[in-house]
């Protein structure tokens, strides 16, 4: 066996591993989330870090050739070889099944894009990326996710990077046909065609459904509302449908959750991960540190929403309960205050912790007005290969009549 078909084996041993240790019990009222949400890119890594391991002392610069995945569908095992198409502006699949059965498939990428090669064949684990289905759900079969990258920028609407999903059907591979909803609701639903899925991270949400971030909007009464996205397959015939949940209600308490964690987040990244908006840095007011002999210097904010620390304190009290307001406004490294009759910041970011990655809810209980999510969170090791999951902490919101407030909250990144 060639030193790099025993790479590739020893990479794909410890992706079996990875996926074959992923199981829990999900708690009674979350009997349908996947408690073991697969972070899309686990696999991945891990077969990164064994290449890594295995070309240590070797030279770096072998040109891409081809990767192998194990691939699993409904008990059975395939392997799937990726490897750049004769053009190289596209990718060719071999997949090879149990009884050594071989079929190709050919993948072009959509007008505008580019697949992204590896440079090198030790990277060659990142051509594509596998979403190993859970241990308890056996029949749900793995997906192999496709990113590509914009070639050109002469349409600004388009995102940055997109992808497509494949997967095997009657003993063959194929894409999955993703579908988006049209029309006003008051007809038969209408579907369309979606060239690919506008999204380059989906996380697993259930079993049959992914999603991506949570876009956060502000309303027109300066309210936040999130828009959650989610992609629903059917796994029978490999077929996806683009749906946007109804987040106005905690009746749809999952996603209620996963938006009124994303306007949580989106409120406290000011005291955390950025200040508020600052245009002018060449101007500064210098205050003298009651805890040090030094100074701290303060930027005007330029946000038209907030003018004065208590219009901005108001704000974060529409959403967090006041334990956790005088919390934030006291020990935040963004200090905020007014000088001369205008609101002022700090410039900084408490500091983030990058062996930290994707949240998802596993479970939730409701006990009268309030709710308590339970989540996990992936975490990385220092060469930010896949690690695991830890305890994400509890998520609590109180329902009210306008809404909810958050009684107890984590930043994803801390």
């Amino acid at each position: 066996m060639t030193r790099l078909k025993k790479i590739i084996a020893a990479a794909i041993v410890l992706s079996a591993a990875a996926a074959s240790g992923c199981s829990a019990e999900a708690s009674e009222p979350a009997a349908e989330i996947v408690n073991e949400t697969t972070y899309t890119e686990a696999s991945e890594n891990l077969v990164q870090f064994a290449f890594t391991e295995a070309y240590e002392g070797e030279a770096y610069n072998e040109p891409f050739i081809s990767y192998t995945y194990d691939f699993s569908v409904y008990g059975s095992n395939y392997m799937i070889t990726v490897a750049p198409d004769e053009t190289t502006t596209g990718l060719t699949l071999t997949v090879e099944d149990n009884q050594f059965g071989f079929s190709t498939f050919n993948v072009t990428p959509p007008n505008g894009y580019m697949v992204m090669l590896p440079y090198t064949q030790q990277q060659a684990s990142q051509v594509c990326t596998v979403i190993k289905s859970s241990e308890e759900s056996a029949d749900v079969p793995d997906l192999l996710k496709i990113d590509f990258y914009l070639s050109t920028f002469e349409d600004e609407t388009l995102p940055y990077t997109v992808s497509r999903l494949y997967s095997i059907l009657d003993n063959r591979l194929v894409e999955v046909e993703v579908y988006d909803t049209i029309g006003d609701g008051t007809e038969e639903d209408i579907l369309e065609p979606m060239k690919y899925i506008p999204d380059s991270y989906l996380y697993q949400t259930e079993n049959d459904t992914f999603m991506p971030e949570p876009v956060v909007t502000v309303n027109e009464d300066g309210t936040l509302s999130a828009k959650v996205i989610t992609y629903t397959i059917n796994y029978n015939d490999m077929t996806m449908r683009r749906g946007y949940e109804d987040t106005s209600s905690v009746d749809n308490a999952l996603y209620y959750g996963y938006a009124a964690h994303a306007i949580a987040g989106d409120i406290y990244k000011y005291f955390i991960a950025t200040s508020l908006n600052v245009t002018d840095y060449e101007n500064y007011v210098e205050v003298p540190d009651a805890n040090s002999d030094g100074s701290q210097y303060f930027f005007k904010v330029d946000d038209p929403r907030f003018s004065t620390v208590d219009e901005f304190k108001a704000y974060v009290s529409r959403y967090f309960e006041e334990k956790l307001v005088s919390e934030m406004f006291r020990t935040a490294p963004q200090q905020y205050r007014d000088i001369d009759g205008e609101l002022y910041t700090i410039l900084g970011d408490g500091g983030m912790n990058f062996n930290l990655g994707k949240l998802t809810i596993t479970s939730w209980e409701q006990d009268g007005s309030t709710i308590t999510y339970h989540t996990k969170q992936e975490t990385f090791d220092d060469n930010y290969v896949f690690s695991g999951y830890v305890d994400g902490g509890d998520f609590v919101i109180e329902i009210t009549d306008s809404g909810f407030i958050v009684k107890e909250y984590r930043y994803p990144s801390l």
